[in-house]
Protein backbone atom coordinates (compact mmCIF):
# COMPACT_ATOMS: atom_id res chain seq x y z
CA UNK A 1 0.00 0.00 0.00
CA UNK A 2 1.42 3.35 -1.05
CA UNK A 3 1.94 5.78 1.82
CA UNK A 4 0.32 9.20 1.78
CA UNK A 5 2.75 12.01 0.91
CA UNK A 6 4.08 14.12 3.77
CA UNK A 7 3.27 17.83 3.64
CA UNK A 8 6.16 19.90 2.33
CA UNK A 9 7.79 22.42 4.69
CA UNK A 10 10.67 24.83 4.06
CA UNK A 11 13.13 26.69 6.26
CA UNK A 12 15.85 29.13 5.22
CA UNK A 13 19.11 29.72 7.10
CA UNK A 14 21.51 32.58 6.33
CA UNK A 15 25.21 32.17 7.16
CA UNK A 16 26.81 35.60 7.57
CA UNK A 17 30.31 34.10 7.61
CA UNK A 18 30.08 32.42 4.20
CA UNK A 19 27.34 34.50 2.64
CA UNK A 20 25.45 31.31 1.71
CA UNK A 21 21.73 30.81 2.28
CA UNK A 22 20.55 27.24 2.84
CA UNK A 23 16.97 26.24 2.02
CA UNK A 24 15.97 23.00 3.74
CA UNK A 25 13.05 21.08 2.26
CA UNK A 26 11.24 18.49 4.33
CA UNK A 27 8.38 16.38 3.01
CA UNK A 28 7.16 15.15 -0.37
CA UNK A 29 6.94 17.20 -3.54
CA UNK A 30 3.46 17.01 -5.05
CA UNK A 31 2.00 19.21 -7.78
CA UNK A 32 0.71 21.56 -5.07
CA UNK A 33 4.20 21.79 -3.55
CA UNK A 34 5.96 22.88 -6.75
CA UNK A 35 5.00 26.50 -6.06
CA UNK A 36 6.21 26.17 -2.46
CA UNK A 37 9.68 25.09 -3.61
CA UNK A 38 9.79 27.76 -6.29
CA UNK A 39 8.86 30.51 -3.83
CA UNK A 40 11.31 29.41 -1.10
CA UNK A 41 14.33 29.18 -3.41
CA UNK A 42 13.39 32.30 -5.38
CA UNK A 43 13.04 34.38 -2.21
CA UNK A 44 16.43 33.19 -0.98
CA UNK A 45 18.07 33.99 -4.33
CA UNK A 46 16.46 37.45 -4.48
CA UNK A 47 18.47 38.45 -1.40
CA UNK A 48 21.60 37.95 -3.55
CA UNK A 49 23.63 35.67 -1.27
CA UNK A 50 26.89 34.15 -2.48
CA UNK A 51 24.89 31.00 -3.29
CA UNK A 52 21.71 29.15 -2.38
CA UNK A 53 22.23 25.58 -1.18
CA UNK A 54 19.10 23.41 -1.20
CA UNK A 55 19.26 20.57 1.36
CA UNK A 56 17.23 17.57 0.19
CA UNK A 57 18.02 15.27 3.14
CA UNK A 58 14.37 14.84 4.11
CA UNK A 59 12.82 15.45 0.70
CA UNK A 60 10.85 13.07 -1.52
CA UNK A 61 8.60 13.31 -4.55
CA UNK A 62 5.48 11.74 -6.01
CA UNK A 63 6.24 12.36 -9.70
CA UNK A 64 9.70 12.89 -11.28
CA UNK A 65 8.21 15.51 -13.61
CA UNK A 66 7.65 17.80 -10.61
CA UNK A 67 11.42 17.90 -10.03
CA UNK A 68 11.71 20.17 -13.05
CA UNK A 69 11.05 23.02 -10.62
CA UNK A 70 14.73 22.79 -9.60
CA UNK A 71 15.87 23.38 -13.18
CA UNK A 72 13.53 26.36 -13.37
CA UNK A 73 14.66 28.04 -10.15
CA UNK A 74 18.33 27.35 -10.96
CA UNK A 75 17.98 29.13 -14.29
CA UNK A 76 15.95 32.02 -12.86
CA UNK A 77 18.29 32.62 -9.91
CA UNK A 78 21.29 32.85 -12.24
CA UNK A 79 19.55 34.90 -14.93
CA UNK A 80 17.79 37.38 -12.64
CA UNK A 81 20.16 37.69 -9.68
CA UNK A 82 23.48 36.08 -10.71
CA UNK A 83 23.13 33.61 -7.82
CA UNK A 84 24.07 29.91 -8.18
CA UNK A 85 21.71 27.27 -6.78
CA UNK A 86 23.25 24.01 -5.54
CA UNK A 87 21.31 20.91 -4.54
CA UNK A 88 22.73 18.46 -2.01
CA UNK A 89 21.98 15.37 0.08
CA UNK A 90 19.38 13.99 -2.31
CA UNK A 91 18.18 10.42 -1.77
CA UNK A 92 18.85 7.83 -4.45
CA UNK A 93 15.21 8.08 -5.54
CA UNK A 94 15.38 11.87 -5.92
CA UNK A 95 18.77 11.64 -7.65
CA UNK A 96 17.31 9.22 -10.18
CA UNK A 97 14.29 11.48 -10.67
CA UNK A 98 16.59 14.42 -11.38
CA UNK A 99 18.31 12.44 -14.12
CA UNK A 100 16.40 14.20 -16.88
CA UNK A 101 17.41 17.60 -15.52
CA UNK A 102 21.06 16.95 -14.65
CA UNK A 103 22.36 19.28 -17.36
CA UNK A 104 20.36 22.10 -15.76
CA UNK A 105 21.02 21.58 -12.03
CA UNK A 106 24.10 21.27 -9.81
CA UNK A 107 23.83 18.27 -7.47
CA UNK A 108 26.34 17.44 -4.71
CA UNK A 109 26.57 14.59 -2.22
CA UNK A 110 26.63 16.86 0.82
CA UNK A 111 26.87 20.48 1.96
CA UNK A 112 30.66 20.29 2.30
CA UNK A 113 31.10 19.55 -1.40
CA UNK A 114 28.56 22.22 -2.30
CA UNK A 115 30.52 24.76 -0.21
CA UNK A 116 33.77 23.78 -1.96
CA UNK A 117 32.06 24.57 -5.25
CA UNK A 118 30.92 27.95 -3.89
CA UNK A 119 34.47 28.82 -2.82
CA UNK A 120 35.81 27.79 -6.22
CA UNK A 121 33.68 30.54 -7.75
CA UNK A 122 35.41 33.12 -5.50
CA UNK A 123 32.21 34.93 -4.50
CA UNK A 124 32.67 38.63 -3.84
CA UNK A 125 31.41 38.92 -0.29
CA UNK A 126 32.39 41.02 2.73
CA UNK A 127 31.02 41.26 6.26
CA UNK A 128 31.96 43.25 9.36
CA UNK A 129 30.35 43.74 12.77
CA UNK A 130 30.02 47.20 14.31
CA UNK A 131 28.89 48.61 17.66
CA UNK A 132 25.83 50.92 17.81
CA UNK A 133 28.03 54.04 17.85
CA UNK A 134 27.86 57.13 15.65
CA UNK A 135 31.29 56.53 14.11
CA UNK A 136 30.21 53.08 12.90
CA UNK A 137 28.27 54.65 10.04
CA UNK A 138 31.50 56.11 8.67
CA UNK A 139 33.28 52.76 8.98
CA UNK A 140 30.41 51.04 7.15
CA UNK A 141 30.59 53.68 4.44
CA UNK A 142 34.33 53.13 3.98
CA UNK A 143 33.96 49.35 3.92
CA UNK A 144 31.40 49.43 1.12
CA UNK A 145 33.27 52.12 -0.82
CA UNK A 146 36.46 50.04 -0.72
CA UNK A 147 34.53 46.97 -1.87
CA UNK A 148 33.26 48.88 -4.91
CA UNK A 149 36.81 49.88 -5.83
CA UNK A 150 38.15 46.34 -5.31
CA UNK A 151 35.33 44.83 -7.37
CA UNK A 152 35.83 47.33 -10.22
CA UNK A 153 32.58 49.21 -9.57
CA UNK A 154 33.92 52.76 -9.12
CA UNK A 155 30.74 54.27 -10.60
CA UNK A 156 28.73 52.74 -7.73
CA UNK A 157 31.11 53.89 -5.01
CA UNK A 158 29.32 57.11 -4.02
CA UNK A 159 25.70 55.86 -4.13
CA UNK A 160 26.73 52.62 -2.41
CA UNK A 161 28.48 54.57 0.35
CA UNK A 162 25.30 56.61 0.83
CA UNK A 163 23.14 53.50 1.11
CA UNK A 164 25.56 51.85 3.55
CA UNK A 165 25.63 54.97 5.70
CA UNK A 166 21.83 55.26 5.83
CA UNK A 167 21.34 51.56 6.61
CA UNK A 168 23.95 51.75 9.37
CA UNK A 169 22.42 54.92 10.82
CA UNK A 170 19.02 53.21 10.88
CA UNK A 171 20.49 50.36 12.95
CA UNK A 172 22.34 52.73 15.28
CA UNK A 173 19.38 55.05 15.92
CA UNK A 174 16.45 52.64 15.93
CA UNK A 175 17.81 49.19 16.80
CA UNK A 176 20.52 50.24 19.24
CA UNK A 177 22.24 46.86 18.94
CA UNK A 178 25.44 45.59 17.41
CA UNK A 179 24.96 45.17 13.69
CA UNK A 180 26.56 43.42 10.74
CA UNK A 181 27.19 45.13 7.42
CA UNK A 182 27.26 42.75 4.48
CA UNK A 183 28.07 43.58 0.88
CA UNK A 184 28.22 41.22 -2.07
CA UNK A 185 28.46 41.42 -5.84
CA UNK A 186 26.86 38.69 -7.95
CA UNK A 187 27.48 40.20 -11.36
CA UNK A 188 23.82 41.18 -11.65
CA UNK A 189 23.52 43.26 -8.47
CA UNK A 190 25.59 44.88 -5.75
CA UNK A 191 23.92 43.97 -2.46
CA UNK A 192 24.32 46.06 0.68
CA UNK A 193 22.64 44.80 3.84
CA UNK A 194 22.59 45.48 7.56
CA UNK A 195 21.52 42.85 10.10
CA UNK A 196 20.61 44.13 13.56
CA UNK A 197 18.97 42.79 16.70
CA UNK A 198 15.64 44.59 16.44
CA UNK A 199 12.48 43.24 14.83
CA UNK A 200 11.02 46.72 14.33
CA UNK A 201 10.49 47.19 10.58
CA UNK A 202 11.64 50.55 9.16
CA UNK A 203 8.93 52.51 7.38
CA UNK A 204 8.65 55.77 5.51
CA UNK A 205 6.14 57.81 7.52
CA UNK A 206 3.70 60.32 6.14
CA UNK A 207 3.33 61.46 2.55
CA UNK A 208 5.95 62.75 0.11
CA UNK A 209 7.93 65.71 1.42
CA UNK A 210 7.15 69.20 0.17
CA UNK A 211 9.50 70.24 -2.61
CA UNK A 212 12.56 71.84 -1.05
CA UNK A 213 11.57 70.81 2.48
CA UNK A 214 14.23 69.44 4.84
CA UNK A 215 13.08 66.14 6.30
CA UNK A 216 13.83 65.64 9.97
CA UNK A 217 15.48 62.47 11.28
CA UNK A 218 12.95 59.73 12.02
CA UNK A 219 10.61 60.69 9.17
CA UNK A 220 11.94 58.18 6.69
CA UNK A 221 14.49 60.51 5.09
CA UNK A 222 17.15 57.79 4.95
CA UNK A 223 14.75 55.25 3.47
CA UNK A 224 13.79 57.68 0.73
CA UNK A 225 17.46 58.03 -0.15
CA UNK A 226 17.85 54.26 -0.19
CA UNK A 227 14.78 53.92 -2.41
CA UNK A 228 16.15 56.47 -4.86
CA UNK A 229 19.55 54.78 -5.09
CA UNK A 230 18.34 51.16 -5.24
CA UNK A 231 16.82 48.94 -7.88
CA UNK A 232 15.14 47.02 -5.03
CA UNK A 233 15.21 47.15 -1.25
CA UNK A 234 13.43 45.29 1.48
CA UNK A 235 13.43 43.74 4.93
CA UNK A 236 13.95 40.07 5.84
CA UNK A 237 12.97 39.02 9.35
CA UNK A 238 15.33 36.69 11.23
CA UNK A 239 14.89 34.86 14.56
CA UNK A 240 16.92 37.48 16.41
CA UNK A 241 16.11 40.64 14.45
CA UNK A 242 16.05 41.63 10.81
CA UNK A 243 18.11 42.29 7.69
CA UNK A 244 17.47 45.49 5.77
CA UNK A 245 18.94 45.17 2.28
CA UNK A 246 19.41 47.13 -0.91
CA UNK A 247 20.20 45.91 -4.42
CA UNK A 248 21.98 48.23 -6.86
CA UNK A 249 22.39 47.48 -10.56
CA UNK A 250 26.01 47.72 -11.74
CA UNK A 251 24.86 48.67 -15.24
CA UNK A 252 21.87 50.74 -16.38
CA UNK A 253 18.87 48.86 -17.73
CA UNK A 254 18.59 49.40 -21.51
CA UNK A 255 15.53 51.41 -22.52
CA UNK A 256 13.42 50.77 -25.58
CA UNK A 257 14.64 54.00 -27.20
CA UNK A 258 18.29 53.07 -26.52
CA UNK A 259 17.71 49.64 -28.03
CA UNK A 260 16.36 51.25 -31.20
Amino acid sequence: MQRAPHALATTTERDLDTGVSTVRLRGDLTLAGVGVVHLAVSKAAAECPAAVVVDLSWFGHTDPAHLGVFATVTYEAQAHWGVPVMLCRASEEVTDGLGGFRSHVALYEDEHLAMLAVRAQVPRWMRRKFPPAAESAGHARSMVGNACVNWHLPHLRDPARLVASELANNAIQHAGTEFHVITAYTGQYLRIAVKDGSRAVPRVTGGPPTTGAIMAPGTGRGLRMITAASAHWGVTMTPGGKIVWSLMRPHPVPTASAAN
